[in-house]
């Protein structure tokens, strides 16, 4: 029974030795660390590229460095990074040596960074003059309306313009910021949707006014009405005591959003029928050109779906005279 104990204690003793001989050795590790860039003037911006992170040697006790390890695997921590002070910046294109002074690791004092071997490491930058401007919003999400639904007109991006900040060379490339491609189907009614930006394409250290837009959405219920006894008219040049149409008024169909349905009458409707279209056609029946004059803020190609004339074609008459009697056959009266 005693030799067990001894044994026992032995271990423990031999276990918690060598823990207390690793944690006073130095180890060293390879971590992947964000990039920062701080104190840039307000002037200035960074029109390059450079790396979001860098992958670096560190050294220090081996229970720094698990802590350390577990703590850089957040994607949202920046207690520990390579930074680079750009409050003397001057523009123009350089290249940045990093070493020891740039590394930062709060809550680690006893984490160093490890200079790598036979090389150096930098970072190349570009620094150009700020401007800001403002940039076209193009959607890119779809609408699709319920069946016995239409969209009566293109949705109304608000603002439709987006202000951003950045180097002059980059802003001078962007044509417009899309928005994300979100599907919004069946809809009922009219609504307006917060849509997220796009900003995947955007170049690096831009920084827009907003992350979102709101698009509106104008969702009218189908609906058709019909216009009667609207007048045809027969345009061109022609005797108008012997041609006519038959017959001469219409009634017109229309099918399309309700509301904007609503807002027509048949002084909005107007049929012309050209004279010479009888000759080049070669037909003795056509169909009418429809002309429906509507507000300008109405759509027409998106509210109106169809027209239809009842009859649907017109037929040009053309009345008979007799001809006049020869002078040389009427008979002089004697007196």
């Amino acid at each position: 029974m005693g030799n067990i104990v001894l044994k026992i204690t032995a271990l423990i003793f031999g276990i918690a030795l060598w823990f207390l001989v690793i944690s006073q050795k130095d180890f060293q590790l390879s971590v992947n660390v964000p990039l920062n860039f701080v104190k840039l003037p307000e002037t200035m911006a960074i029109a390059s590229k450079p790396p979001h992170s860098l992958h670096i040697t560190v050294e220090g006790k081996s229970w720094d460095l698990i802590r350390l390890n577990n703590l850089v695997s957040d994607p949202k921590q920046n207690s520990i990074a390579m930074v680079v002070d750009l409050q003397q910046a001057e523009l123009g294109a350089k290249r940045i040596h990093l070493d020891s002074k740039n590394f930062v690791a709060a809550g680690f004092p006893d984490i160093r960074f490890v200079e790598p071997e036979n090389q150096l490491l930098f970072v190349d930058l570009d620094i150009d003059t700020r401007i800001t401007r403002n940039v076209p919003i193009k959607s890119v999400a779809t609408f699709t309306a319920a069946q016995g639904y239409l969209i009566a007109d293109e949705p109304t991006i608000t603002p439709e313009e987006l202000m951003v900040s950045g180097a002059r060379n980059a802003l001078t490339r962007i044509i417009d910021i899309p928005t994300d491609s979100s599907f919004y189907d069946t809809l009922h009614a009219s609504q307006e949707f917060t849509i997220p930006l796009d900003f995947s394409m955007l170049p690096a250290f831009v920084s827009p006014s907003d992350s979102s837009v709101k698009i509106s959405v104008n969702i009218q219920k189908m609906a058709t009405r019909t216009y009667d006894s609207i007048p045809v008219n027969l345009i061109g040049f022609f005797d108008r005591s012997i041609y006519s149409l038959e017959p001469k008024t219409l009634s017109v169909e229309i099918t399309g959003g309700e509301t904007v349905l609503d807002s027509i009458t048949s002084h909005n409707i107007e049929l012309a029928m050209e004279f010479n279209r009888f000759a080049i056609e070669d037909a003795d029946s056509l169909s009418p050109t429809v002309k429906l004059s509507l507000p300008a803020h109405i759509n027409r190609e998106m509210s109106i779906k169809a027209i239809q004339l009842k009859p649907e074609k017109v037929t040009l008459r053309k009345k008979e005279t007799k001809p006049a009697a020869p002078a040389d056959s009427l008979e002089e009266v004697a007196p």
